[in-house]
C-alpha cells in the first residue's frame, strides 16, 4: 500500500527530516510519497487541488493518507472526498471554520484570501464524510504551548467516527522528532 505524506505549510522534504517519516513508513512495508505543495500565494482549496491533480482519487482510497499541520489539513480535505484506507493527521492545525476568530498574530501571516476561505472550510462538514479509520496525533509540548491546537485535535477527534487522539510525549511541533516518528510506528504496528 501507499503511504502518502504532505508537508506543513512553506515546507518542502528537506524543509525538515520528513525522509525520516517516509523510511519508517517503508520500513512497516508501505510504498512512501512524499507529495510536494507550491504554497506561494495559494488558498487550503487550491492547495487540495493541486494534490487531487498530482495524485488520482483511487490511489488515495487505496493508501495511508497522512499530512503536518496544514499538510493535515490538505489531508483530511482529500479524505472528505476519497475516504483512504488509513488517514494520520499530525498536528493538525486551527484554522477551519470552527476555529475563528483566531488571534490576530495567527491570521496576520495568512492574508485576506487565505482567512476568507478558512472561514468556509468546515471541520463538521468534513467529518461527516469521513469514514476512514483516523490516527490524530499531537506533541505534549504542543499542547502546553498552543493551547487552540489542544481544542481542534481534541474536536477533531470527537467529531471524526473512527478516530484515535495520541498525544506523544516530550514533543513539540516537529512530526521528525524520533518520539514523534516511534509513536507512529507503534500505532501503525497494532
Amino acid at each position: 500500500m501507499k503511504a502518502f505524506l504532505i508537508p506543513g505549510s512553506g515546507e518542502d522534504l528537506k524543509s525538515r527530516d520528513y525522509a525520516a517519516v517516509l523510511k519508517m513508513y517503508k520500513s512497516l512495508g508501505y510504498e512512501p510519497h512524499f507529495v510536494p505543495v507550491n504554497w506561494n500565494y495559494r488558498t487550503i482549496d487550491d492547495w487540495i487541488e493541486q494534490v487531487e491533480a498530482e495524485i488520482p482519487p483511487k490511489e488515495i482510497q487505496n493508501s495511508l493518507l497522512s499530512g503536518f499541520s496544514f499538510g493535515s489539513m490538505i489531508a483530511l480535505g482529500l479524505a472528505a472526498k476519497t475516504n483512504p484506507e488509513k488517514l494520520l493527521l499530525f498536528s493538525l492545525s486551527p484554522y477551519f471554520k470552527e476555529d475563528f476568530p483566531l488571534a490576530h498574530e495567527y491570521t496576520k501571516w495568512a492574508g485576506k484570501r487565505r482567512v476568507k476561505t478558512f472561514k468556509s472550510f468546515s471541520m463538521n462538514v468534513l467529518a461527516e464524510k469521513v469514514n476512514s479509520p483516523t490516527m490524530i496525533f499531537i506533541g505534549k509540548k504542543e499542547i502546553d504551548k498552543y493551547k487552540d491546537m489542544e481544542i481542534r485535535s481534541r474536536t477533531a477527534h470527537q467529531k471524526l467516527g473512527k478516530s484515535e487522539l495520541i498525544v506523544v510525549s516530550d514533543v513539540g511541533h516537529d512530526v521528525s522528532d524520533p518520539k514523534y516518528i516511534e509513536a507512529i510506528r507503534g500505532t501503525l504496528q497494532r
